[in-house]
């Protein structure tokens, strides 16, 4: 998931990491969320110029502006069903004396009925909301000294959607182990998370990846379980709930040169991993996504390599079984690097973020394009704010 300083640069470097941060798809009302920090515009009031949350079709016609805060709005998900937004607000307003951050939700269809569901005090900051299928239930990573967590590290909660109660700690590990990017199995019994510390099941403290149980955090297993200095992030469910997908980055018998690589693993006990994308030295692969019929899962991937010469950020697809079929999809020139691919529900298009002059984007800035899935034949800029815009984020159901 997830940013108070200097929002601009967290912002870029969570785009230049990415990976442990959920970000974007249109979702099956084929409505586009993103995150801008334009100042102009049709319907566009932000004349501060910090991150509000904007919806558009997948033509990139209609945007539409849902906040308008004198903080920053990140982290869009859309509900399941498309009504309702949840989304990470910081910076002082009536809803939030503190200014911290908070989980909110609001209509997706016009940003009406905005809600602080988290709603913790001073010091506690919360992020990354993930909806569970249902709709009914919110995951989200809490941080800082509270009743239900003293120690204050970071925590993997649950709460209400309509009215932010029933705040579970389900993660609840000691100190200094932080639990975050929480993702629903699609049946929604269960959770998967990451997390990184020293514990029982972690002996080594490194990032592993974790699921539970939703109701009640209960039946925590490690299923990465890698060795010691193997970090393991950056997860998403097939659509069948059966594989994770996620980064693996360290040394290891199917990873000697250590740099990161694009994995899958059985969802429910961690067996079948398999080193997906397995690219040479320098060259680093990242920011899975499954398509979703689950056959397939795009990538980013950055290094030199015959498929990318220049290896600047370039969006791969590949078999989602063995990684057989990788393919370059953007194709772009160098200093042009493109990141956060996301299907569209049919599978037939992939949405992501550019940035780099390039000649249907001269400024360079970041902006939210579209492509065939297939062959990355067709890429369309669909922002085009000029140098106005600064897109970092596409919503992920």
């Amino acid at each position: 998931m997830l940013v108070s300083l200097a929002l601009g640069m967290a912002l870029a470097a969570m785009v230049a990491t990415a990976g442990t941060v959920r970000q974007a798809e249109a979702a099956l009302t084929d409505t586009m969320v993103f995150v801008s920090n334009r100042t102009t515009g049709t319907g566009v009031d932000n004349p501060t110029g910090d991150y509000e949350i904007f919806t558009m079709n997948p033509d990139g016609s209609g945007a539409k502006q849902l906040t308008s805060n004198a903080g920053n709005d990140i982290e869009p998900t859309l509900s399941p069903d498309g009504t309702k937004i949840a989304y990470q607000s910081e910076g002082i307003q009536a809803s939030n004396p503190e200014g911290d951050a908070e989980v909110y939700v609001m209509s997706a269809l016009d940003g009406s009925a905005k809600k602080n569901l988290s709603n913790n005090g001073s010091g506690v900051g919360d992020y990354d909301p993930a909806f569970s299928p249902n709709g009914t239930k919110l995951a989200y990573e809490s941080y800082g000294g509270q009743t239900s967590n003293p120690e204050g590290d970071a925590e993997v909660y649950s709460m209400n959607t309509v009215d932010g109660k029933s705040k579970k700690n389900l993660s609840n590990n000691g100190l200094s182990v932080h639990d975050r990017s929480a993702v629903f199995f699609p049946d929604g019994t269960k959770i998967a998370y990451v997390s990184i510390g020293i514990q029982t099941s972690n002996s080594q403290g490194d990032e592993e990846i974790y699921r539970m149980n939703a109701l009640d955090g209960s039946a925590k297993r490690n299923l990465s379980n890698n060795g010691l200095a193997v970090d393991d992030y950056s997860l998403v469910l097939s659509p069948n709930g059966t594989r994770i997908a996620y980064t693996s980055q360290g040394k290891q018998t199917s990873n000697p040169e250590g740099d990161p690589e694009v994995y899958r693993m059985g969802a429910l006990d961690g067996t079948g991993k398999r080193n997906l994308t397995n690219n040479g030295l320098y060259v680093h692969d990242y920011e899975a996504e499954f398509s979703p019929n689950g056959t397939m899962v795009s990538f980013v991937s950055v290094g030199g390599q015959t498929s990318n010469l220049d290896g600047d950020k370039e969006i791969y697809r590949m078999n989602a079984v063995d990684g057989t079929g990788q393919t370059n999809l953007t194709g772009n020139d160098a200093n042009t690097n493109d990141s956060i691919p996301v299907f569209s529900p049919d599978g037939m298009t992939v949405s992501y973020v550019s940035a780099g002059a390039q000649v249907s984007n001269p400024e360079g800035d970041f902006e939210v394009y579209r492509m065939n899935a297939l062959d990355g034949s067709g890429q369309t800029n669909l922002t085009n704010n000029l140098a106005t815009d600064g897109i970092f984020v596409i919503s992920r159901r």
